[in-house]
């Protein structure tokens, strides 16, 4: 188990509904009517849980819960859901011995911050439910993950020295070069079945009126971009490298400049509004500049590797019982 895989970003989950086991809170009527499928030093895992997280993981690798592959791979994604629950519980336990576990109000600081990423409460509803989340679920996922990050702050120390940054740099110094970037955005209106072209080319022809008329490209993108990736970021697809866009959507945005804004972009996924924001030139990766990236990156791979030999005596000495569905 990867201390990566345990510590789930709250916010990540709701904006862009990246997977992982954490979204179990189930009601305490919930947890009575449901048959139990393990327990940690006393602490029950629910079939209903392990339930919610395996349709989860079924969403993510877009398999189709009724279908017969899915129910062939069922069982061992459930296997799998149970050994990161398992998992899971052995640190926050781990965390209440401590006394180290989060607090009341950290939680409620950390959903304000989670909140304001959104534009209003509505979006942040329908985010929660596109998530299968509720309100409660997500105080409960926010309080494991930051006491879960104090438990690997705690149990996995490690320290990285001047001399094994030096190494690693010297080992291929060309791997901590920049390549340029470009920062930026588009609007996607898919094309789907035959005859729905000419919706889309409407759409575009609606967007780019808006924006002659002065609207920003970031409202335009929540409210008519069909990239669900990132339409609630308004457009944003972050800084990216040349080789990582669909060719006929690259060509184009590298020839942008800064603010500038392309007409209608076909590619596989449908026609594209593409908007560039900023360009990064390629920079070399001196010692002295990349230093402490290379620290950060070593001293992350040794503490991941001491909370995984923690996590292995954790388990060896935890009582944990494994039940048949009934």
């Amino acid at each position: 188990m990867k201390l990566r895989n345990i510590l789930i970003a709250a916010a990540v989950v709701v904006v862009v509904a990246a997977a992982g086991v954490g979204a179990w809170f189930l009601t305490k009527g919930a947890r009575q009517g449901s048959a139990l499928a393990a327990r940690v030093n006393g602490d029950a895992i629910y079939w209903s849980q392990v339930d919610v997280e395996v349709a989860r993981a079924a969403a993510q690798f877009g398999l189709d819960p009724a279908g017969e592959e899915f129910k062939k791979q069922r069982g061992e994604i459930s296997k799998a859901v149970i050994d990161q629950l398992v998992a899971q519980r052995l640190v926050v336990q781990e965390g209440r011995k401590r006394n180290i576990a989060a607090s009341d109000k950290e939680v409620e600081e950390q959903l304000a911050t989670i909140k304001q990423r959104f534009p209003g409460e509505a979006e942040f509803t329908s985010a929660l439910a596109r998530n299968g989340l509720t309100l409660a679920g997500l105080r409960e996922m926010i309080r494991i993950n930051a006491t879960q990050r104090r438990v690997a702050e705690a149990v996995a120390v490690a320290s990285v020295s001047d001399d094994e940054v030096r190494k690693q740099y010297e080992t291929n110094p060309a791997l901590h070069d920049k390549p340029a970037q470009i920062k930026v955005s588009h609007i996607l209106l898919r094309i789907g079945e035959k005859g729905t072209e000419s919706v889309a080319n409407a759409k575009v022809k609606i967007v780019q009126a808006k924006l002659a008329d002065g609207a920003k490209f970031e409202d335009l993108a929540k409210q008519y971009s069909e990239d669900p990736g990132s339409a609630e970021r308004g457009g944003d697809l972050g800084y990216v490298t040349k080789g990582t866009l669909v060719k006929e959507f690259e060509t184009v945005a590298w020839a942008l400049k800064p603010g500038q804004t392309s007409g209608p972009v076909r590619t596989q996924y449908g026609l594209h509004i593409i908007r560039v924001h900023e360009t990064k030139a390629a920079e070399k990766g001196s010692f002295e500049k990349v230093k402490e990236e290379i620290r950060a990156q070593l001293l992350g791979s040794k503490r991941e590797k001491a909370f995984d030999a923690w996590l292995t005596e954790q388990r060896k000495v935890a009582k944990v019982e494994r039940f048949e569905r009934k």
